[in-house]
């Protein structure tokens, strides 16, 4: 538990300090070599209890090597925690002014970054604190970047609440404010 406001949030909350390492890292690599170990190994990690040291570092890891693959444009890896059959993802109120709604599955995903790609070339997320609720994850985001026509820029936390099943992301959720993320988690502030 952790106090935010004077009120109770229940998760365990893990700061983030940021990563240099830009290349895929080797565990990374052997993941990428062979895809079908990573259901298995995010199954497992789920069913750590949420206050394991373990699954804190496990948790702080993937999500460092899926942001900084999302960052270089790596989206084999970064797909490969994502579940292939019923993946929704809702940019909600952070979305572009064209896009879709909701998006679907892997295909969604890329529709998605191309659409943010063609608005914004050089978009950055960097994790900043991971709020583990169990079959949920708030991660804080920083969002940066510069307009492709326009040169404006960007710069903005973003919360994007992720849920989880057998340890592979089912559906995510972005919000440009915490307290918005927490309600819809079941979690009011």
């Amino acid at each position: 538990m952790s106090q935010e406001n004077g009120k109770t949030v229940r998760g365990v909350r893990i700061p983030l300090a940021p990563e240099a390492k830009q290349g895929r890292t080797l565990d990374a690599r052997i993941l990428a070599r062979f895809p079908a170990l990573v259901p298995r190994l995010l199954a497992a990690w789920s069913r750590l209890p949420r206050d394991s040291r373990l699954r804190r570092a496990i948790l702080v890891r993937l999500a460092r090597q899926g942001y900084a693959a999302a960052n270089r444009r790596d989206f084999d890896v970064t797909l490969r925690s994502y579940d292939p059959g019923c993946y929704e993802y809702y940019p909600g109120q952070v979305a572009l002014p064209d896009s879709d709604p909701v998006y679907y599955g892997h295909d969604g995903f890329h529709k998605f970054w191309r659409q943010l790609l063609e608005a914004f070339a050089d978009v950055r997320l960097d994790p900043e604190e991971i709020l583990d609720l169990g079959d949920r994850v708030l991660v804080t985001t920083h969002m940066s970047g510069h307009g492709t026509g326009s040169g404006v820029s960007i710069n903005q936390q973003l919360f994007q609440l992720v849920t989880l099943r057998r340890g592979l992301i089912v559906r995510q959720d972005d919000f440009p404010d915490r307290a918005q993320a927490l309600e819809s988690a079941g979690m009011p502030e």
